[in-house]
């Protein structure tokens, strides 16, 4: 409550001050709301090399904060609108964060608030959202400044967490956003001057008022960022940017001078923004989706064609372009290693990246002879990399939390989780191997049989190394536990999901000793649904449970579709081929 009686008199105060000026900007387009202070995308570029510290205390280039800001607010990464001859125009994040903070009356007003579709029957009797879903600032108060989401964002943190609704959890995201906004309309996210030897070597906003600068530097804090805005009035006027490059280039050298302990080169905020705006592992995602369904496509026609060589060469032109993603995505994987300065699997994102780059990474290695393997890890990979870039999983770039900043971050969790790309490679096998069986029921082909044996034994191989792995990766665990927590093993959801797991494929592993004639089938199936145990381990604990490795702490995400349509497939292909094979049998008694 207090937090929503702190933001209800801050809103109060901005309508107040700018109640006449959004009068006269009303009757404006968004277009014509934008030029009023358009900022040239060459000076934003320069802006955006600032470094500014953000709440967690992680310095970083403002172009990325800005780009995580607009992604929260706008939930795309540059903001679009209509220009005056009705085409179609963008903004960058970093031309949106100076508009939102040079001019707010403008950004009050425009639509860049994104509601959610769940919420829409619910607030369009409070507020006006256009066809794309969005909606403005200003619509959220009325003349007084009440704010009209309050009673539902009251409602729903009176709420335990794990009994919100839908509508609640909605509300919530959105009562962020408009806080969000109210802070950069504060200049509060724009903590860009250091001060040296201050507590928790914290960097300062230009409303902070317990900065505690001193002399020239006092000065500089109080009056730069005025001034800088009064610049871009004659910058936007007269298309001349000279002179607010000149001052950027004064805040510049001012971080440098008093933030010497924390700043970062110049080189690392390049390649950062660069690394951004490459967006590497959604590249990779679009290349495994094409090249890996091809692959599959190929495999199968490979197999059943009579012109081997020539599918031979259209599988090696395959597997040279996944080749090539697999690099870039390592690329990727070491860029985020240097930026971030730990190793790149501290959180969901960064673990289902580079689980995924395992899971090709073994798929490479297995592939020789047969280009199953790959494929299934190109399916794997693409999975992954998809759950990575949903809603449900958080790709900024954060400092380590106090308990994992240890080498244990390096050695145990890389084992760990790349025992899950192995595992995982195990389980799409299981489904190209069960499909096979279906077809070679039917059309009985020796290749086909030849085939089904040679990726079971894969299966098997990547089984065996990714339970070793999973099992050494799991007393690694319990020795990191006993330096962090002072106990070996707690039975934390965690460890105890990691355990199932480890009998589950011991089992698995152990099918083809304990029925050594007829193993196939059963192994498998077996194979096929050990993976659930792994899901269960990594991202149900991480997101549905409570506990010390959870990420959500018990506030459960709503369970994707798509696992309501993937479980009933996967139990029609795991009995179709015993049941055709009945079929066959009958026909022939």
């Amino acid at each position: 409550m207090k937090k929503i009686l702190k933001t209800t008199l801050l809103i109060i105060g901005i309508l107040y001050c700018t109640h006449t000026t959004a009068q006269q900007l009303h009757h404006l387009q968004t277009y014509e709301l934008i030029e009023r202070q358009y900022i040239d995308p060459a000076h934003a570029a320069t802006f955006a090399t600032l470094q500014v510290q953000d709440f967690q205390g992680r310095i970083k280039p403002i172009g990325t904060l800005a780009l995580e800001l607009l992604r929260k607010i706008y939930k795309k990464s540059t903001f679009r609108y209509t220009d005056h001859n009705g085409e179609q125009q963008h903004l960058s994040p970093t031309q949106v964060f100076i508009g939102m903070q040079y001019k707010p009356d403008s950004w009050q007003l425009i639509e860049c608030i994104k509601i959610e579709k769940n919420a829409l029957a619910q607030l369009s009797e409070h507020i006006q959202v256009n066809t794309k879903g969005y909606s403005n600032f200003a619509q959220f108060f009325d003349f007084q400044g009440n704010y009209k989401l309050r009673a539902y964002v009251s409602k729903a943190y009176e709420t335990a967490p794990g009994k919100r609704t839908t509508l609640d959890k909605d509300i919530l995201k959105i009562d962020e956003r408009i806080n969000i906004l109210l802070a950069l309309f504060n200049k509060q996210f724009l903590k860009c001057f250091p001060l040296e030897n201050a507590p928790n070597q914290k960097w300062y906003a230009p409303e902070d008022v317990d900065a505690t600068f001193q002399g020239e530097a006092r000065t500089f804090f109080q009056k730069i960022i005025p001034t800088y805005f009064s610049q871009l009035d004659t910058a936007i006027q007269t298309r001349d940017w000279d002179i607010p490059n000149q001052t950027l280039a004064l805040l510049h050298n001012f971080q440098k001078k008093h933030g010497s302990q924390l700043i970062r080169s110049d080189q690392k905020v390049a390649l950062e923004l660069w690394f951004h705006k490459a967006t590497l592992f959604f590249k990779c995602l679009i290349g495994y989706s094409i090249f890996g369904t091809l692959l599959l496509i190929n495999c199968f026609i490979h197999l059943f064609s009579n012109r081997k060589k020539t599918t031979k060469r259209l599988l090696r032109i395959n597997i040279l372009l996944i080749a090539i993603l697999f690099i870039i995505h390592g690329i990727g994987i070491g860029i985020r290693w240097y930026i971030s300065g730990h190793a790149p699997w501290s959180n969901g994102y960064e673990a289902s990246v580079f689980i995924s780059w395992i899971g090709i990474l073994a798929g490479l290695i297995f592939c020789k002879k047969n280009a199953f393997p790959l494929a299934a890890a190109t399916i794997l990979a693409m999975c992954l990399l998809g759950i990575a870039h949903g809603s449900l999983m958080n790709p900024e770039i954060t400092n380590l939390v106090p308990v994992l900043k240890s080498h244990w971050l390096l050695i145990h969790v890389a084992v760990i989780t790349s025992s899950y790309g192995f595992l995982a490679i195990g389980s799409f096998l299981a489904i190209i191997t069960l499909l096979l069986m279906s077809v070679h029921v039917v059309y009985h082909q020796q290749n086909t049989q030849q085939t089904i044996e040679q990726l079971t034994k894969i299966n098997q191989m990547t089984t065996i190394i990714g339970l070793y792995m999973l099992t050494i990766g799991t007393f690694l665990g319990g020795v990191w536990a006993n330096e962090s927590w002072g106990r070996y093993w707690g039975w934390d959801p965690k460890e105890t999901w990691a355990l199932i797991s480890i009998i589950i494929y011991a089992f698995v592993v152990h099918l083809r000793i304990m029925s050594p004639k007829n193993h196939i089938y059963s192994y498998n199936i077996c194979s096929l649904f050990a993976l659930g145990s792994l899901i269960m381990t990594f991202f149900g604990v991480n997101y549905y449970l409570s506990g010390l490795h959870s990420y959500a702490k018990g506030d459960a995400f709503p369970i994707p579709m798509w696992i309501y349509i993937a479980i009933p497939l996967l139990i029609i292909i795991s009995i179709l081929p015993f049941v055709l094979r009945k079929t066959v049998i009958s026909k022939v008694i």
